[in-house]
């Protein structure tokens, strides 16, 4: 499932202006984030587990609603250069960190596989997307790799790392793409 959200960013395919609708590409993110949101607060209220989640969140709330908030985030606030590399990103890996985790991977190889692949998929969109702006690509790739791995690593017990993968890197990146 964490694979499917690096689709995230065929949300820019889409025009603004829906053709022949009142309906702007933005009021289906919003749409979708409620939503996410109302079916998590049902399942919340119900005490309700399916195949997916893990145990502890049988009473938070889930790694799903946290991505749906970290996604809806991205692909409003953030610039579509930065949004798309943290979005693929955290869907690609996130759950190669946890497998490396599930294979007993060296503490060494769990933490640069992760930060070079992560590099790797910011560069690789980030020059896609923009011309001429090598210098940039590196620093916010670099800085991407470090936060996304690093928001990864250490827990913070109230939010989850589907959100923190996502909102870290890309804001900083989006302050740091905003500045230049």
């Amino acid at each position: 499932m964490h694979c499917l959200i690096a689709l995230a960013p065929i949300y820019y395919l889409f025009p603004v202006e829906l053709p022949g609708t009142p309906v702007h590409r933005w009021h289906l993110l919003i749409a979708l984030f409620a939503v996410v949101m109302l079916f998590e607060a049902w399942r919340l209220r119900r005490g309700i587990t399916f195949l997916g989640l893990r145990p502890h969140e049988r009473n938070t709330i889930a790694s799903f609603a946290w991505a749906a908030a970290g996604i809806t985030a991205a692909l409003w606030f953030m610039p579509m250069e930065v949004a798309t590399p943290v979005l693929i990103g955290m869907g690609l890996i996130d759950p190669l960190v946890g497998e490396l985790r599930r294979i007993g991977a060296r503490r060494s190889a769990q933490i640069a596989l992760p930060w070079l692949a992560y590099a790797i998929i910011c560069i690789v969109s980030m020059s896609v997307m923009v011309e001429n702006h090598e210098a940039l690509i590196l620093v916010a790739s670099i800085l991407g790799a470090s936060l996304a791995v690093g928001a990864e690593r250490f827990r913070i017990p109230v939010v989850d790392d589907d959100f923190l993968m996502v909102v870290v890197p890309g804001a900083v990146m989006s302050l740091l793409w905003l500045l230049v």
